[in-house]
């Protein structure tokens, strides 16, 4: 068996609703033949407590089941669903008063050669009683490799950010990608696409409909058997705006189901009204459970 590894890693006309299922359908038609595996592999040696820095036997069963949604997926696994949520919570108090909610989830589901993601998120924050950032976004995402490497995929996705002007942003996007290094202690996956964006602002700004390209990449170094660094990059541009969104992310398996995480988060829009900072940043640390 092949040597697992991490990777990195939903519109209103009817002609809008006709291109977005036209691109699913396109990616959905792709053939299904299953690709053998290379022979002659040997399996991966039986991690042990020992082999970790302050972990127990549970902590390293923890970290796989965790980061089990950036494995590359293999021929002759069996069809399985993996999954995580977590969620963060900050207040200060004294000369001002500031609180912050985080919370995110993300269930993949693999059945070689497809392997089909869907996640969700929303950021909250507030200052002295008045909510300074309110973000939501979910996006589905399938994938379907024609060799261990090499993978076709869909990104369609929502999202709506009203202190950056967003009120809501529909986007659908088809590409490639490529594992660029796969080992025991770290993987690069890159992505190349293009698709179609509709954006409606919250201010008196036109709506907006655009081609748009897709760029990103999702890096994953396993530091030890329960601890892991992730640092997952994408941009979407067109026109009228390039949105882009970088996460890094340190994760320390603590027990058979739990984790913490402290990620770092930058969300960046290229075209806002005056007034508005079209840079975002957000700190936080989360409890992780997996599923």
């Amino acid at each position: 068996m092949a040597k697992p590894a991490r990777i990195p890693g939903p519109l209103a006309r009817a002609p809008r609703s006709i291109l977005l299922t036209g691109l699913l359908a396109g990616l959905l038609g792709a053939p299904t033949a299953v690709l053998a595996q290379p022979p002659g592999q040997q399996p991966p040696p039986e991690v042990t407590g020992g082999e970790s820095v302050g972990a127990d036997r549970g902590g390293n069963e923890s970290a796989k089941k965790l980061f089990t949604v950036r494995s590359v997926p293999q021929a002759d696994q069996p069809p399985q669903w993996a999954g995580e949520a977590q969620i963060g919570l900050g207040a200060t108090t004294g000369n001002s008063e500031n609180s912050n909610l985080n919370a995110n989830a993300l269930i993949s589901y693999t059945a070689f050669p497809w392997r089909h993601f869907l996640g969700a998120e929303a950021i909250i924050a507030e200052t002295n009683g008045e909510r300074t950032t309110e973000r939501y976004a979910v996006g589905y995402k399938p994938e379907y490799f024609f060799s261990r490497r090499t993978f076709a995929f869909g990104f369609f996705g929502y999202d709506r950010d009203p202190f950056s002007n967003i009120d809501n942003r529909y986007s659908a996007t088809l590409g490639l990608g490529h594992v660029l290094l796969w080992g025991d202690r770290q993987t690069l996956t890159v992505e190349l696409g293009g698709g179609y964006r509709i954006t409606q602002f919250t201010e008196a700004t036109p709506d907006s409909e655009e081609p748009v390209g897709r760029a990103g990449f999702d890096y994953t170094l396993k530091l030890t058997d329960n601890t892991q660094f992730t640092q997952d990059f994408s941009v979407l541009a067109g026109s009228d705006n390039t949105f882009i969104e970088s996460i890094t992310a340190l994760r320390v398996a603590m027990t058979d189901k739990l984790a913490l995480s402290l990620s770092y988060t930058v969300l960046n829009n290229s075209f806002t009204p005056p007034g508005i900072e079209s840079t975002d940043t957000f700190t936080s640390v989360n409890l992780v459970a997996a599923f």
